[in-house]
């Protein structure tokens, strides 16, 4: 089975960041991608959770902490086993090298992208759980 992992990341202003796909720059994400090879050989965190450490700093230039982060949903879709974790603690400042968008935007425009389906699964979940979003 394949794994991909995926962040809900908040400000203050309860806006969720956002990444844009590389060739659509107006196609709004989660913050998120595959778990690879090396993550399975990361020491003292299990590969998901390595997974979305590497993703955030590569997708975003941020540093996040997986021991405040808690796992938000989890679903089988299309071969993969994808894992939402909300990052509840994270420093740095937002920049990449990487071809795309990044930025704070509203849940509504993250469900208006390519997995807006499971985003929209996402934020019911991050809701039943009294989490405030915008």
């Amino acid at each position: 089975m394949k794994y991909a992992v995926q962040a809900v990341i908040l400000n203050d202003k309860r806006e969720v960041l956002s990444v844009s796909r590389k060739d659509n720059h107006t196609d709004a994400g989660l913050v998120g991608g595959k778990v690879d090879e090396l993550d399975y050989q990361h020491g003292y965190l299990d590969p998901y959770q390595a997974a979305m450490v590497r993703e955030c700093k590569e997708e975003t230039g941020l540093d996040i902490d997986m021991e405040t982060a808690e796992m938000v949903f989890a679903m089988h879709k299309d071969g993969y086993m994808g894992i939402t974790y909300l990052i509840k603690d994270w420093v740095g400042y937002i920049g990449t090298d990487e071809p795309h968008v990044v930025k704070w935007t509203t849940f509504d425009e993250v469900i208006k992208g390519s997995f807006g389906k499971w985003n929209n699964l996402v934020k019911e979940s991050l809701v039943s759980m009294g989490i405030d979003i915008k």
